[in-house]
Parts: C-alpha cells; sequence; structure tokens
C-alpha cells in the first residue's frame, strides 16, 4: 500500500502536479464548465428558479458528462442556499415503485420511511412544503433514466410525482437524466413529454473540446499554465480513439501521463497515447492502433510505421504529423515509388493541357478584339459585379464581427433593427452559433416550441437570414431564421 502511494506521489510530482487530475468518479471540481455544459447548467438553474416542474437531460452516448453536470447544479445550488436546499439523487432506478418513493422520501426527511407508499407520499410532501415556506429549493434526481424504457409503471408514477404542488407551485423540480433511448421513450408518452418543458441533448466532443478539457483538467491539477504537457498528435489520436466521449478521454489522458512518468518521456506524444491505447484494448504491440487504423483508412503499410517509429526513437530529429500517419494513402516502398512516378506523369500531362488551354484562350481573346459585348450582357455583367460587391461586403462584415470577438475593435456594421419580438423553434432541433455563418461554431442547441427573443437580423454571404436571439442568462447568439417562426 505504501508504494503505491509512493508511486502516486512521483506520478504527479513528475508531471508538476498537485492532485490527480484524470480520475473517472464524476467530480464537479474538475469539470470544464463551457459549451455545453454551460448552457445546460444555465438551463438547470433557470428550471428551478423559475418553478418549471420538470427537465430531461438526455446524451447521446454514455459517458458524455450528464452525472457531473448534475453534480455541479448540487454544489452550486448548496452554495446559493445552504440548508434551504434539499434533493434526492436516485442513481439505481431499477426499484419497485414503493422502493423508490421511499428512497426519494428518506432523503429529504432524514428519516426510515413507512413501508405504506401512501403514508411515504404525504411525508414527501410535508418535507417540500416546509423548503418553500423557508424560501429555499428542492429537486428530485433520476439518473440512467434509460434502464426505465421498459418499466412504463414507473415512469407513469415518476410523472405523477411532477405534480406534487401546493398554492399554485411546483414544490419541487423533477431531473430526469439518461441517454437516448430514454428520449425516444418518453416522446412516445405526450402526457410525460409535455411535462418537461426544458430539455438538453449531450453530443460528443469536438477535437477543440476535447484540447480544452484536458488542458482545464491539468491546470485543476496544479499545472502552471504556460507549460503543455500534451503535444498536438496526442491531442489528435486521444479524440479520434474516444470519438469524443469526455470519459474515455480522461481515461486515455490519464493512462498516457502514466506511461509517459514510467518511460521517462518530456511530453506524452503520439507514441504515448499509442500504447496507452493498446493498453486499453489488452495488446502489447506499441504499434497496434496504428495497424487497425491502417486496415480501416488503407494507410501506410506496417513496414513503414516501423520505420517511423525507429526514425522518432532516439534522436527525435525527424518530425512526422499524426495526420499524416493515420490517413496517408499509400502502402509499401515499391508501391510508393510507383505512385511517385505517376505523380510526376500526371504533373508533366497537366502541365502540357495547360499550355493548350492557355493558346486557345489567348487566341479566342484575341480575336474578339475591341468588339463591344451587346447591351443585355453589359447588364447581366454589372448586375453580377454589384452582386459580388454586395456579397464581399458582407463577408467582409462577417470577419469584423470575428476579430470582435476575438478582442479586436468594434468595427461599423450595418444590421437591420427590427421590433424586438419572438421566435419559436419549428423544427425538431435548432443550433445556435456565435455568428450569422452555417459554419461558425455552435454554441449552444434549442428544441421545437421553444421560444427565444429577437434583437435583429442580418443576411450572409450565401443570402440566408440570421437572428440575433438571446438565450437564458442574456447569452447572444445567432440561429437560422429557416428554423424558427416570428410571432
Amino acid at each position: 500500500m505504501q508504494d503505491m502511494q509512493t508511486v502516486k506521489e512521483d506520478y504527479l510530482e513528475y508531471w508538476g502536479l498537485i492532485r490527480h487530475p484524470f480520475l473517472l468518479a464524476p467530480d464537479s471540481r474538475m469539470m470544464h464548465m463551457a459549451g455545453q455544459y454551460y448552457e445546460c447548467l444555465e438551463r438547470l438553474k433557470y428550471a428551478i428558479k423559475t418553478g418549471k416542474g420538470g427537465v430531461l437531460i438526455v446524451s447521446e452516448d454514455a459517458g458524455l458528462g450528464k452525472t457531473t453536470t448534475i453534480f455541479k447544479l448540487i454544489d452550486d445550488m448548496k452554495d446559493q442556499y445552504g440548508e434551504a436546499f434539499k434533493f434526492a439523487f436516485i442513481d439505481h432506478p431499477t426499484l419497485t415503485v414503493p422502493q423508490m418513493i421511499a428512497q426519494i422520501t428518506r432523503s429529504f426527511t432524514g428519516t426510515e420511511p413507512d413501508d405504506d407508499k401512501l403514508k411515504n407520499l404525504l411525508l414527501l410532501k410535508e418535507a417540500l412544503i416546509e423548503v418553500k415556506k423557508n424560501k429555499g429549493n428542492s429537486i428530485i434526481v433520476i439518473d440512467e433514466g434509460q434502464m426505465l424504457c421498459e418499466t412504463p409503471e414507473i415512469l407513469q408514477e415518476l410523472r405523477v410525482l411532477i405534480n406534487l404542488t401546493h398554492e399554485n407551485e411546483y414544490l419541487h423540480t423533477f431531473i430526469l437524466s439518461g441517454q437516448r433511448p430514454l428520449w425516444d421513450k418518453l416522446k412516445s408518452m405526450p402526457e410525460f413529454w409535455q411535462r418537461l418543458p426544458i430539455r438538453y441533448y449531450f453530443v460528443p466532443l469536438r477535437f477543440h473540446e476535447t484540447k480544452e478539457l484536458i488542458k482545464h483538467r491539468l491546470m485543476k491539477a496544479g499545472l502552471e499554465g504556460n507549460r503543455d504537457i500534451f503535444t498536438e498528435d496526442a491531442f489528435e489520436i486521444i479524440h479520434r480513439y474516444s470519438r469524443g466521449s469526455p470519459r474515455t478521454i480522461i481515461a486515455m489522458s490519464d493512462l498516457a501521463l502514466l506511461i509517459g512518468y514510467t518511460n521517462k518521456a518530456g511530453k506524452v506524444t503520439y507514441k504515448e497515447v499509442s500504447k496507452a491505447i493498446n493498453a486499453m484494448m489488452g495488446k502489447g504491440d506499441t504499434i497496434q492502433y496504428m495497424r487497425e487504423e491502417e486496415k480501416r483508412n488503407k494507410g501506410l503499410s506496417v513496414e513503414s510505421y516501423e520505420e517511423i517509429e525507429r526514425g522518432r526513437g532516439s534522436t527525435g530529429k525527424k518530425e512526422i504529423k499524426i495526420n499524416d500517419i493515420l490517413t496517408s494513402k499509400g502502402a509499401t516502398r515499391d508501391e510508393g515509388l510507383l505512385t511517385t512516378q505517376t505523380k510526376s506523369f500526371i504533373i508533366v500531362l497537366a502541365f502540357m493541357l495547360f499550355l493548350v488551354i492557355g493558346a486557345i484562350a489567348g487566341y479566342f481573346f484575341a480575336s474578339m478584339g475591341k468588339r463591344e459585348a451587346p447591351q443585355g450582357l453589359k447588364d447581366e455583367h454589372i448586375k453580377k459585379t454589384q452582386e459580388v460587391v454586395e456579397a464581399k461586403t458582407v463577408r467582409d462584415t462577417t470577419k469584423e464581427e470575428t476579430k470582435k470577438e476575438e478582442g479586436s475593435p468594434p468595427p461599423i456594421q450595418t444590421e437591420t433593427k427590427i421590433p424586438r419580438r419572438m421566435a419559436v423553434v419549428n423544427k425538431s432541433a435548432a443550433n445556435i452559433r456565435n455568428a450569422p455563418d452555417i459554419n461558425a461554431p455552435r454554441i449552444g442547441l434549442i428544441f421545437e416550441n421553444e421560444t427565444i427573443q429577437v434583437m435583429d437580423r442580418k443576411v450572409d454571404v450565401k443570402g440566408e437570414g440570421w437572428y440575433r436571439v438571446y438565450l437564458y442568462g442574456n447569452r447572444e447568439g445567432w440561429i437560422s431564421e429557416k428554423v424558427v417562426s416570428i410571432r
């Protein structure tokens, strides 16, 4: 036991950390509250403070951070309300209806519940009313709700539980959390779906979010802000292998740090991460993950990987980008030589073809001489020129807006001001972006029939309209006019 403690201390000291950065147990103190996690937390707080009654949180896959977000909510509510905040958290919902009611009652009363379900419901309601009188708040959380998809009788009991009210107000906020099957099941139960007006759907992290998650946890663990432990290629393999799942990202990062420590590496590179992946897969070959990628992508041969491994081994002089390894199209040395020869031939052929086309084009324009275009073509040319100028103006405006977000001086912009009105989402889901551009980063997601306040309108370079809107907490974003209806 003492040896394990020594290893742990040495491991942390080696990387300049004061606490463990990648524990798998949900820990709200280590959570990176940005992007979808920040937005979900804001919705939860909004639901509690406004007495919405029910909230649904669903993730595409397991391990995307639902439970940690709920723990963060509980911690924040404790800080805000102190003893006036009460909650029940059920993380294993495959209980009988009386057992579940008894467990929730125990959480609020602090006493042993009765064997009678009706008596427990009365005790629970009395406890919730007492919290309301003390100007506090109560939440009931059912986690892993996908386990209830085959038990409609429990779902119906939970639906009725939401209806505990006093003086026309909900006595608690009911939070149901689970994976994708839960979302589909509840949509088939409109009597339950309608009682969950606040909903949020978690999706896998994008590449830059994976990097931010790892860096944030290292910083929280005591790493100095100007020091980088993971290289870019290490980030990329972690993201690709994990498919954006925070739980897998954390497990891989932890193992890669341990391997880097045992190998006395200066940084965690593709080499340490590859070994971590193979350890997780139960395989001993240090480049086994590359072999698997080769089979899927028809990339470099195993021999080529071994050459790269030797080239980067002791001297470290050979720089190979991970994208070259994972996505390069080639095979053996002979095939590589043939590919080079083919490329050379294609380049020469393309150059000759370019010369021929250039000569023909030159003769054509020379023969045109000073012939004047018909008036109709002139008008069409003027019209297209104006369209190009207008498109460039909108594009430049979008660029200036991006610069503004990055800290540049605010540019002069022209926007269509409209009276402040409400927009209603008319699609099953709609993205909120940080700029009026379909390629701009997504900062939020809202669902059908949700309403948001519209401030003004802008047209992008493609002629598509966007509304500037406010989300919960006065966060600003842009939504396409195609997915909303204006009231």
